[in-house]
């Protein structure tokens, strides 16, 4: 099984080569082009197969069908700090010059692929491979300059890919239940700091394991309910090989030993309350309230190297996330026989501390509206061609943090992302 999740897996990151990603925190907004363009609804309505992933009570009402989906997506990130002072026990300085350095990450690819497959008795069985999560920067120079200025660069990245065997069970008219679990492959990279003799953490990969469980309820047929929750994931931890190094000091080199860090970085639980509604039998409405754990494990001290030390000299970890509500609405008519067209919004505050400035630098993810918007269109009753696309505005986070030597800076992002996809029944 882990060579096929690892298989599996490598085509998601084969395909997300440059991750770049960061939404409801870390996560996509929905998965494949018809929930991304209906601000990413999915537990309440059922749209295509991508429910086994969000909800995979839902597969029951599919019949047999595939859905493949590949999702362009684009955040423009830039740092300007207007004021550095020094610290009491100074960890680390950022760039004060002024003026706004923008982030060289470019575009990625993101696949998402679902497939339905009915098996008699009330089951359908669900498969699906996604990129979930993902975020990092890359700035061409080092933002943070220690007691000894430093060269490099400023790069970080975490990406994390899915595999989700499903089952669901058709219980009566009104109700279904289902099971997804969720095989994953996680990969991540920093360089960060060379001024205090950093050095760069090369790519990990680390297999993780959880599981979403799904239940709908249609009181009558122009309403559904849905819930879901996905477990919190754990993975191995991430196990890097850095060789020995010296760390510059204001007294003069020190020679830190190399080894091996393991950090352990798991994600969140995430629980979705959903509901769709058909006034009319052109219409769909369908909003979903999400809760995403981000404390448990991108939380105060978090994530952690094992048993909270390491041997490389590495700096500790403490993103102080909080949890995060996000609230997803999405609305699609049946404009004609053959077209579809679809929008939606989704907002979720963003879940970082102002005041951690060094991995707030790091790991923006403050994107908090997006707008969206796609269209349909049936080729014939078994083939279907679906494009969409997302638009986060500017978001900003300014704070503090004196400790670590910085007085004020500020950081901000926007995105856009391309969806295209279709869909085949059989």
């Amino acid at each position: 099984m882990r060579r096929e999740l690892k298989l599996a897996a490598a085509l998601a990151f084969l395909l997300a080569g440059n991750p770049a990603l960061a939404t409801n925190g870390m996560r996509m907004i929905g998965f494949g082009p018809v929930q991304s363009s209906m601000g990413g609804v999915g537990v309440g309505a059922t749209l295509d197969a991508s429910s086994v992933l969000s909800n995979p009570a839902g597969i029951t009402e599919l019949g047999a069908r595939l859905d493949v989906g590949l999702t362009w997506f684009k955040p423009t990130v830039d740092y300007q700090a207007t004021q550095v002072s020094a610290a009491p026990s100074p960890t680390f300085y950022v760039d004060s010059s002024g003026a706004t350095i923008d982030s060289d990450r470019g575009g990625s690819p993101i696949p998402a692929i679902g497939a339905a497959i009915p098996l008699g008795s009330g089951l359908t069985l669900g498969l699906g491979l996604f990129g979930v999560a993902g975020m990092g920067v890359d700035y061409p120079g080092n933002l943070y300059s220690g007691p000894v200025p430093g060269s490099g660069v400023t790069y970080t990245s975490y990406l994390q890919a899915r595999f989700t065997p499903g089952i669901a069970y058709r219980i009566n008219d009104q109700w279904s239940a289902g099971l997804t679990l969720n095989a994953m492959l996680a990969q991540m990279k920093w360089n960060v700091a060379a001024g205090f003799g950093q050095v760069p953490h090369d790519t990990a990969n680390s297999l993780g394991y959880g599981a979403t469980l799904g239940v709908q309820f249609r009181p009558v047929k122009t309403v559904t309910l849905g819930i879901a929750y996905e477990t919190q994931s754990v993975f191995q931890n991430f196990e890097f090989d850095v060789p020995q190094h010296d760390v510059l000091t204001p007294g003069g080199p020190v020679t830190v030993p190399g080894g091996k860090d393991k950090l352990k970085f798991d994600q969140p639980a995430v629980a979705t309350l959903g509901v769709a509604v058909s006034p009319v039998e052109i219409l769909l409405v369908a909003l979903d309230v999400e809760w995403i754990q981000w404390s448990a494990t991108n939380g105060k001290d978090k994530p952690k190297f094992k048993n909270d030390t390491n041997l490389t000299g590495s700096m500790p970890w403490n993103m102080g996330w909080k949890d995060q509500w996000v609230v997803k609405l999405g609305g699609q008519l049946q404009a004609t026989r053959d077209l579809t067209v679809r929008a939606g919004w989704n907002y979720g505050k963003q879940p970082l501390d102002k005041d951690r400035a060094f991995e707030s630098i790091a790991f923006p993810a403050i994107a908090e509206h997006h707008v969206t918007a796609g269209v349909g269109y049936a080729f014939t009753d078994a083939l279907a061609a679906n494009l969409g696309g997302m638009y986060a505005p500017k978001a900003k986070l300014s704070g503090s943090n004196p400790n670590q030597g910085l007085a004020s800076y500020e950081t901000s992002m926007s995105q856009y992302s391309i969806d295209a996809g279709v869909s085949y029944r059989f």
